[in-house]
């Protein structure tokens, strides 16, 4: 999979600083901040049209249809108002905005939250660089949903399908969130992955990959090597 993206940084806090950029942000609330990057050389080669990229989406998130978005670009990519850019710039704007949104869906389907607001801020210098807040009430949650829409992002850039493995990713993190002891028994490996097997119909050897990837994606801290 190609690099198109890289995030630097993820962190959690309130940052009051830019509170006043989005007037629907709740007062004193706590958001996750990721610091994203793109690699210009690579996405110049991504030859993925962003609405083809928002349609494989909401086969994934179809409630990213209903998103409230202040600049339309939800709307525009979903009728195809939106697919020539002039300068990379313009493009790497709206792939981090993008992803934006995909953060908000994924934390309010794990989460049940009614409403979750975000900004994206691009930097001056350098102009490939992004900070995308987003309002989160769980840290875990936030790491998740940020580390979670970078992979996605990276593989759709890469035209390329969803597989089946993000659909299961997404079915296992909305269960073990909400059973919080099965989520601390995560380190007991071979008994979860039973549980999870026998609840969703899968393998055990599938169950187990799913939650290697979860550990990847900072949502598990396991603290022994996962065994098979």
């Amino acid at each position: 999979m190609n690099d198109f993206l890289e995030i630097k940084e993820i962190s959690y806090g309130e940052f009051p600083e830019i509170s006043d950029l989005n007037p629907r942000f709740k007062p004193r609330g706590k958001k996750v901040k990721v610091v994203l990057d793109f690699l210009v050389p690579e996405i110049k080669k991504a030859n993925a049209a962003l609405p083809s990229i928002f349609m494989k989406l909401t086969k994934l998130l179809p409630s990213l249809e209903r998103h409230q978005c202040g600049e339309h670009l939800l709307e525009d990519l979903k009728y195809h108002k939106k697919y020539r850019y002039t300068h990379q710039l313009e493009k790497i704007t709206d792939i981090a905005h993008l992803m934006e949104h995909i953060i908000i869906d994924l934390q309010s389907k794990i989460t049940g939250v009614d409403s979750c607001s975000g900004i994206t801020c691009g930097y001056k210098n350098p102009y490939y660089r992004f900070d995308l807040f987003v309002e989160c009430k769980d840290k875990k949650v936030g790491v998740f949903s940020a580390l979670f829409a970078a992979d996605l992002l990276k593989r759709l850039l890469g035209n390329k399908n969803l597989s089946t493995r993000y659909f299961g990713l997404l079915e296992l993190v909305k269960y073990l969130y909400k059973d919080k002891s099965l989520l601390k028994r995560a380190t007991e490996l071979k008994p979860v992955a039973s549980q999870i097997s026998s609840k969703f119909g899968w393998k055990k050897s599938y169950s187990l990959s799913l939650l290697r990837k979860l550990a990847d994606f900072g949502f598990l801290s396991l603290e022994r090597p996962l065994a098979t």
